[in-house]
């Protein structure tokens, strides 16, 4: 079933006995009528029995070939139609067509269209689970709660399912989160409970807004509202300890010219979120000469609440949870849950971000001409998690002229890509040890223009459930792509030069130690749109093995059980 619904080489024929020469009643077109190098919008069912008055002996489409044959259905996605009349093989007729998807059409042209297969729940055994949530909440308030298997995030990469009360919800590789009701005093896994214990704040919160002048402390286990903007002057410090639960009123603000710092406790985090569980905050905006915000242990929800003008931020046009042009930003054991728009938008700014989750947002947001590190973080859901398609640029980060290294980390589920570079002046970046998993287009979506520089390093990753592994796509003749020792495995396509726009190709990948297997459209697929053809000089491949031949790479390694 998923191999019809995915599209695998998107053809069936049909063989029809007939002895008429008029159009098969059943045909949507003939292949007269087929012209070479056009998008169709819908898939068709092809009379091939003639072209050009003479019988069809066979027909090649996307390597696969048919003897004689009469109906042709052909679905969304690129093919090449060899067409043989004579019996000449070497000079067949030839017409290159792409059907786009209904629902899809240009986003994914030439690709048939890819819902991610998802997770399969495992058991939790005798695994470690860390639980993380606010030891004392607001009336009123559900309780966000988030799961870890193991001591920190990234130690497992288990599916399992959670209850809690009336709410049920998936820790996916090895981490989950969900607002779950106050009175629930019980979580199940498997076969296993674990109590939840936290207290009411029955009294009303403490009121802070305007202008902070001088170092300021917010005492542990305090309960705080910002009712109104409030802004931290160059020079001053302001700090939350452990167990704070701070409320922001919906469209409200934090500015910061000076320091942040929040210092949570595994057993004690910080929560930050909105007063009204129905709406959003605004975010935490850092500008000015040597600002810094640094988290550990803390729960940040339901920001993002601008859009438009002043908020019109990147691709996501959206407001973001952490807005910081030329200062810092330190986040360690922070999980950044349920925002409307984005969670990171520097710019000229330098980021760490450690042993963190990203869940359930927008997207994870855009870096811009900054300094990024990320490991042992986990960024999934964007915006959500289901299998509605969505094209607003869900992707799970997307870096733009930044020098980046990203290690031991997860990007899935996206709607988009899992991790996208765009057209934009350099950047190098290095990935490794990270997983890319059921995102809906790309796992790594590298692409840039005219004639910048990037080169980027991937060694030790797997690509697996996305519609397309890893994709360099438009790019100049100076951006170089290194994938070594990674793995491309049960993808619609797992390595990817070229893709939807018709734009320049120039780039270059260079693959080495890897497989690329058992992806149900190709393992290799080099396709140019702006010229409809292949570009085999821009893929290199040493020691790669796929599920089978591919003639445009004889270097290839053909894969088998027995090796």
């Amino acid at each position: 079933m998923r191999i019809i619904q995915s599209g695998l080489l998107a053809i069936l024929l049909i063989l029809i006995s007939c002895n008429r020469t008029d159009p098969l009643d059943e045909a949507d077109i003939i292949l007269d009528d087929l012209t070479d190098k056009t998008d169709y919008t819908s898939e068709m069912l092809v009379d091939c029995r003639y072209f050009e008055g003479k019988k069809t002996r066979k027909i090649v489409v996307d390597q696969h070939m048919y003897d004689s044959p009469e109906l042709l259905e052909l679905k969304a996605g690129y093919h090449r139609i060899e067409i043989f009349t004579e019996k000449d093989d070497k000079n067949p007729d030839v017409i290159r067509i792409a059907i786009l998807d209904e629902e899809r059409g240009e986003p994914e042209w030439g690709l048939p269209p890819w819902t991610p297969v998802g997770v399969e729940i495992g058991s939790i055994s005798d695994q470690h689970l860390t639980t993380i949530y606010p030891p004392k909440i607001p009336e009123g308030f559900d309780l966000p709660l988030v799961l870890v298997i193991g001591e920190h995030v990234t130690e497992s990469i288990d599916n399992l399912l959670a209850t809690a009360g009336s709410t049920s919800f998936l820790l996916k590789r090895g981490v989950g989160s969900a607002w779950i009701p106050s009175d629930a005093d019980m979580l199940v896994i498997d076969s296993r409970n674990i109590a939840i214990q936290t207290a009411i704040l029955a009294a009303p919160p403490g009121s802070l807004s305007g202008t902070i002048t001088q170092d300021t402390n917010i005492a542990a286990g305090s309960y705080l509202n910002i009712s109104a903007d409030l802004s931290i002057l160059s020079g001053v410090t302001l700090t939350i300890e452990e167990g704070a639960f701070i409320t922001v009123n919906p469209e409200i603000n934090i500015y910061n010219e000076g320091m942040i710092k929040i210092t949570g406790l595994p057993a004690a985090p910080v929560t930050i979120t909105c007063s009204d569980s129905e709406a959003y905050w605004g975010g935490f905006i850092s500008s000015g000469s040597g600002n810094r915000v640094e988290a550990s242990h803390v729960i940040f929800a339901r920001s993002g609440y601008h859009e438009g003008d002043d908020y019109n931020w990147g691709h996501a046009h959206r407001q973001a949870l952490f807005f910081n042009q030329g200062g810092s930003l330190s986040v360690d054991h922070c999980y950044m849950i349920d925002h409307i728009g984005q969670v990171f938008y520097p710019l000229s700014a330098s980021l760490e971000i450690e042993y963190c989750l990203v869940q359930r947002v927008k997207t994870g947001g855009q870096i811009n001409h900054s300094q990024l590190l990320i490991s042992h973080s986990v960024f999934t859901d964007f915006p959500d998690d289901s299998n509605l398609y969505q094209d607003v640029d869900n992707d799970g980060l997307y870096i733009n002229d930044s020098d980046a290294t990203i290690t031991n980390s997860v990007f899935m589920y996206a709607k988009d890509d899992g991790l996208d570079s765009g057209a934009s002046p350099g950047g190098e970046i290095t990935i490794s040890n990270t997983r890319f998993e059921s995102n809906f287009h790309e796992g790594a979506a590298l692409s840039s223009g005219n004639g910048v520089i990037k080169n980027h390093y991937i060694s030790h990753c797997l690509f697996t459930d996305n519609g397309q592994g890893l994709e360099l796509g438009y790019s100049s003749e100076n951006h170089n792509v290194y994938a070594d020792s990674c793995s491309f495995i049960h993808n619609g396509i797992g390595l990817r030069f070229g893709d939807c726009y018709e734009w320049p190709h120039r780039g270059t990948m260079h693959i080495s130690n890897s497989f690329s297997l058992n992806n149900v459209t190709a393992d290799i697929w080099n396709m140019k749109r702006e010229h409809w053809a292949a570009d085999t000089a821009r893929m290199a491949f040493d020691n790669v093995q796929a599920s089978k031949a591919n003639p445009m790479y004889p270097e290839l390694l053909i894969h088998t059980n027995d090796e």
